[in-house]
């Protein structure tokens, strides 16, 4: 091979491995770019979804709090309507929690 042939086929290697370079730099390019795009949808996602969850949370603690106060009126109902085994269960279980707190 000729020194003027050898010069030509690097020169001709090296145009074209820069040009692949550039090619490769692109790609990387494009694909930081649509890497940020995944994750801004990914950050609004999560966001979308905390936002449903927490008023999810909202309303089934706002629901608990209603049963909550609902049977605290039925029970004090109970008791007035009959004080005395109100009385006799409150001494019954007050009994039985000691007795099993002192074996301990």
């Amino acid at each position: 091979m000729a020194l003027a042939e050898h010069t030509r086929v690097n020169g001709h290697t090296r145009s074209a491995l820069k040009a692949r370079a550039h090619d490769v730099i692109e790609d990387f390019s494009a694909l930081h770019k649509d890497v940020r795009k995944l994750a801004r949808a990914a950050n609004k996602a999560a966001r979308v979804e905390v936002q449903h969850a927490g008023e999810r949370l909202t309303s089934t603690a706002a629901n608990l709090r209603q049963q909550a106060r609902d049977r605290a009126a039925m029970l004090s109902d109970r008791v007035r309507e009959r004080p005395g085994a109100a009385l006799g269960i409150s001494l019954g279980a007050g009994l039985l929690l000691g007795l099993l707190l002192s074996r301990r």
